[in-house]
């Protein structure tokens, strides 16, 4: 069991805190370290990108890559719900994007816009309650104690010092899932990175094209490539060929947002108070130590109760989400090995929704015929003129069967490896290499305790290095998304500056 034991720390008269990552959980880390303070901070984001608030997520210009939830759940301010709304607002972006505009109320803006909000929205706190935030642009590859704290070596050459060090490295890089070798990574025909749009727009519009993986990142290259009018056959196959499901029922209020007074009448933190709600009595049923099976057979019972009174599957499904970073601790070790193993694809296809825009745009290829969804796996690879040949394992009606098939392009669109990519991270395997992170018991991400303190390599709690973000998806089970990693900072931050101030 992980010590409870913090180091001590001496820290100068104006405490410095670093956060490595600048991407939507290290800009929100920013904001809420400034809002909550009493007492002046001097914080610097490390982050090589010139325009803090992009991250993987938000970096991409593409005008067909939306948010995939209304506006209220995407904010910088986790207790102010309706910030980006009322900031879309006063930008004009209303008028300026009609088609996020859906029928039922709901704008999926774009995301290279909420990029904009993230950075501005950072800006404007700069310099509030005695603080300053100030941005490192480099790459930072090393870290090691110090007497007071921790001391940074970026790529530039550049030291930095500080009494807190908080990683919030968030989502890692696309890889080449296997039987891919490290020589197709170049290849032309080969993009390993499908949010590189530069590439997706350079698809010759009548090429076949195969997408790997299903889930959201496969709608963006969809959205990409049927929003420039690609006209060729296109196959999106994952393992078990589903689809993500499209967005349920959104808040009524949305209908008349546009309307004078109505944003200054409704609850600022809604997400807040309903992150902060109780474990549901439906799940609450499946005991104290619960057992995957359990939750999902409460969750079944549940949404059988619910459609018989009208209700669809999207309430309790939600109410399962956003209480999970409070029954994820409770599953031992093998529960939440099982979930990942068996459930995990399943819960993602009802979790991650495909935004209405992008749904539609793929219905509508899907009735052509120009779009199909594949369930199976690619056994090898080899070269074909300028394309690809690829040796499939396939599911079909009549069972498993094998086949060879030709694609003048492979788009990588597989899901995350939150585990693979920590390694390829200079900073956190030299933070790994020396102990002061691990790996979680389930191997998905690192290990931190309630606090997101991280783990050392005896299990004990170090109060002066926290992670925040998808790192710690081993740790609290789906700390994915805006609303949740927006609500889990604003929770952690108070035991942060008690120990920043040495409270």
């Amino acid at each position: 069991m992980a010590s409870e034991s913090r180091p001590s720390v001496s820290l100068a008269a104006k405490p410095r805190a670093l956060i490595v990552g600048g991407g939507y959980t290290g800009v929100c880390l920013a904001i809420q370290l400034v809002r909550q303070t009493s007492q002046p901070l001097d914080i610097t984001l490390i982050e090589p990108r010139a325009q803090l608030g992009q991250g993987m997520a938000y970096s991409t210009t593409d005008p067909d890559h939306r948010l995939n939830a209304p506006t209220y759940v995407h904010t910088a301010i986790p207790q102010e719900a309706w910030h980006f709304t009322r900031w879309c607002q006063a930008q004009g972006l209303n008028q300026q994007d009609p088609q996020a505009l859906h029928a039922d109320g709901a704008r999926y803006m774009r995301r290279s816009d909420f990029a904009r909000y993230l950075a501005q929205t950072l800006q404007d706190h700069a310099q509030v309650n005695g603080c300053r935030i100030s941005h490192c642009e480099d790459l930072a590859l090393d870290a090691q104690r110090t007497a007071t704290g921790w001391q940074i070596s970026t790529q530039g050459g550049q030291i930095l010092q500080a009494g807190m060090l908080l990683l919030a490295t968030g989502n890692p890089p696309l890889r080449l899932p296997t039987p891919f070798t490290g020589e197709w990574r170049a290849h032309p025909a080969v993009i390993e990175n499908s949010l590189d749009t530069q590439r997706l727009k350079a698809i010759r519009p009548d090429a076949r094209v195969l997408v790997l993986g299903g889930g959201l990142t496969a709608r963006d290259a969809l959205a990409t490539l049927l929003g420039q009018g690609h006209a060729g056959p296109v196959v999106v196959m994952s393992r078990r060929g589903l689809m993500p499901k499209p967005q349920g029922p959104v808040l009524p209020v949305l209908s008349q947002i546009d309307s004078p007074g109505v944003l200054d009448q409704l609850p600022g933190a809604v997400l807040m108070d309903r992150l902060a709600n109780p474990v549901p009595d439906f799940l609450q049923a499946a005991g104290p130590a619960p057992t995957v099976r359990a939750l999902l057979r409460a969750l079944r019972k549940r949404i059988r109760q619910v459609s018989a009174q009208g209700v669809g599957w999207t309430v309790p499904f939600d109410e399962l989400r956003d209480a999970l970073w409070q029954l994820w601790p409770r599953l031992p070790l093998a529960q939440k090995q099982r979930f990942f193993q068996r459930l995990r694809v399943w819960y993602d296809v009802h979790r991650f929704r495909s935004v209405p825009q992008t749904d539609s745009a793929v219905q509508k290829a899907l009735a052509s015929g120009q779009l199909q969804f594949w369930a199976g796996q690619v056994q090898s690879v080899s070269a074909s003129g300028t394309g690809v040949l690829l040796s499939l394992s396939r599911k079909g009606e009549g069972g498993r069967h094998s086949s060879a098939e030709a694609f003048d392009v492979v788009v990588n669109c597989t899901g995350l490896d939150t585990a693979a990519g920590l390694a390829e991270n200079p900073l956190l395997q030299a933070l790994s290499a020396r102990g002061h992170v691990r790996l979680d018991d389930a191997r998905m991400g690192l290990a931190v305790d309630a606090q997101c303190c991280a783990l050392n390599a005896q299990g004990q709690s170090q109060a002066d290095l926290r992670v925040l973000g998808p790192a710690t998806l081993g740790t609290f089970g789906d700390p994915i998304g805006a609303m949740f990693i927006g609500g889990h900072v604003a929770r952690t931050v108070p035991d942060m500056l008690r120990v920043v101030h040495g409270a």
